[in-house]
This record gives structure tokens, sequence and C-alpha cells, in this order.
């Protein structure tokens, strides 16, 4: 029998490990512990569970409650449940059964839960199992990454020519790059500059999340030097970049598992043509090959979304990662259907 159960003190202590033994190389960072402790100084609910059958885990996962209108909360397991490898298609499908009962018994003050599995694809017929897919999806559903296992010269030698260009460019240009580990209030400081500056040019358009989040996000999350990271801790990094010694970007880099993930990053306009955000990809990433890591993740892509953006992470020739997206379980389904319709006719206007 699958149960669904907290994770006691001695399931936390080795949390991470599983999420290390067990993840895809692409977004294990948002099941660690750390990224839980993270969404809790924002001030969202969370808690860890396992999924067992009889002493063995079968997945683990954080439940971070976000709040909705009128006083309504939804669970929300990013880039969750995290599954034991080498499980069979049957096993899989009775782990979403299992979570289905437990989720509909133990979680009715929800209106729906999210789950967001890091698969490209389950072998689960959703509609018989009362699951929902949503047209939208809250993480990326494509990620490009970039294997770490040749030489530098053989990675580089991948990239676009114009990619290549622009890396020679940034030398000429005098840009410089400086890892740094001392992540405080200066450097968010600058770091929201420049993010205002993004805005700015994108027409007032803020892609970027309030202070307070960046707040919880430096103090829940640890940073490290280079010469000491843990795969099973998650570590932050920062990566700045200047152009004849002057501070023009900064490029905010977690590490994880095998995996090193840009998550955030921002430029001021005036720097922007000494390409010096191209020069930080290409030093984190050599930092992240110089550690032993396995990937280097430039973050999600889109192209109908973000086809600038796109473009530009493409041309550094990575792999392709693709997710099933947004899996939701209706746990009051009438607020949820009504809940969607309104999120449709508020994004059509």
């Amino acid at each position: 029998m699958i149960t669904v159960c907290p994770a006691s003190e001695k399931d936390l202590r080795e949390w991470n490990n599983f999420v290390h033994n067990n993840y895809p190389p692409i977004g294990a960072f948002m099941q660690t512990r750390e990224w839980g402790e993270f969404q809790a100084g924002l001030g969202r609910p969370v808690r860890q569970y396992l999924v067992k059958q009889s002493k063995q885990t079968l997945a683990v996962f954080n439940l971070v409650e976000h709040h909705l209108p009128l006083g309504f909360s939804y669970g929300y397991l990013p880039r969750g449940p995290v599954l034991k490898a080498g499980l069979s298609h049957q096993q899989i499908l009775e782990i979403f059964i299992a979570i289905k009962k437990w989720a509909k018994k133990e979680l009715s003050h929800l209106v729906f839960l999210r789950l967001e599995p890091p698969r490209s694809e389950l072998p689960i017929d959703y509609a018989r199992y009362d699951f929902y897919r949503p047209l939208y999806y809250v993480q990326p559903r494509f990620n490009l990454a970039i294997q770490l296992e040749a030489e530098p010269e053989a990675i580089a030698a991948t990239f676009h020519p114009s990619t290549r260009s622009n890396l020679r460019r940034a030398t000429r240009r005098g840009v410089s790059v400086q890892v740094v580990t001392d992540l405080g209030v200066e450097l968010l400081d600058q770091f929201l500059a420049m993010s205002a500056d993004t805005a700015a040019r994108n027409g007032g358009q803020n892609i970027y999340p309030p202070r307070q989040y960046f707040t919880s996000f430096l103090q829940s999350i640890p940073a490290e030097p280079l010469s000491n990271l843990d795969p099973t801790k998650l570590s932050v990094v920062a990566f700045c970049g200047y152009e004849h010694n002057q501070l023009a970007a900064i490029h905010f880099v977690l590490f994880f598992g095998s995996t090193a993930t840009y998550i955030y990053g921002a430029c001021f306009r005036a720097h922007l043509p000494s390409k010096v955000t191209t020069t930080l990809h290409w030093e984190a990433l050599s930092a992240a090959r110089a550690a032993g890591f396995r990937y280097y993740d430039l973050g999600g892509i889109d192209f109908y979304k973000w086809p600038s953006l796109t473009e530009f992470k493409r041309q550094f020739r990575g792999e392709e990662f693709e997710y099933v997206g947004n899996i939701d379980l209706p746990l009051r389904p009438t607020i949820y259907h009504a809940y969607n319709l309104l999120r449709r006719l508020r994004h059509r206007t």
C-alpha cells in the first residue's frame, strides 16, 4: 500500500540526498530544503511530504501554499514530486492515485493541488483520475542547458559564431568578471537598480519579483565559495560583470546536484553593447565545470512568449529539456473552474 506522510526530522536530514540521487538535471533545486525555507520566508506555508510503500520512499515533495482572492488558497509542488529513479509506469500511476486520495482527504481547505512533475511525459490518463491540465503553466515547459563534460575550447566551439564573436568583443571592451559570495544589502541595491533599468527599456514592464522576494532569497539560500560547493546543499553565487571596472551586470547562479542554474540576471542599459551578459554566462559555466558540475542551465525558453531571450539562449547551442507542465487536482471543483474561467477572461484583456 502506498501512503503519503509528513516528513520527520530524520527524513528532513536525508531530504536533499533523495532529491540529489533521483532528480532530473533541470529544476531539482525547487524541491530542496533550502528552497522550501526560502518560500516560507515569503510568508507562504510550506510542508514536506514523503510518498512511501512499506519502508521504501518512492517520492518526496515540498508543498507550498499560495493565496488566491477572497481568502482561498491552493497547494503547489514546484517541479515536484521528485520520483525515485527507475520506477515503472505502473508504480508512477499508483503514486499519483495515492496523492489524489490523500489530498482529497487531508487538503480539503485548498481549492486545488498543483503538481509539476519533472518529467517529459507521464503514463496517466489525466481525466480518468480527476487531474486537469490547464493551458497555461508556472515554470517554463522548456529549459536549455549546456553539458559541461567536454573541454572548455570544445564547448565554446559549439556556440553560434555570433556568441563566440561577442565573447571576443567583450574582451576588447574591457569586460571582467568577479565572483561574489558576500550577498548583502549593497549588492541587492545594485541588482534592483539594474532591474529597474531593464523595466524602463521594456516600456515599464517589470518582469522581476519585488525586493522582499530577493531579500528572502539571499537570506535563505547560503552563499558558498566555488571551492566549497556541496552538491547535496543548495547554494547561490553572484557573478558580477564590469566594463572598465564599472559594475555593469549581475547574475545569480544556483548550485545543486550536478547542475548550476542561472536564476536571475540584470544589466545596466549603457553596458549592453559590451556583451557583458554573454561573458557572465561563459564565466559561470566555466566555473561550474571546474567545480565538477555536469550542466549549466540557462533557464526557461519559449519562442512565442520570449522570442528575443529564447534566440539569445539558443545561440549557446545547449540541450533542450521539455516538461509536462502543470497537472491540477481540483479539490473544490466549482471554485477551481470558476477561478480558471476568470483567469482566462483577465488574460484576454
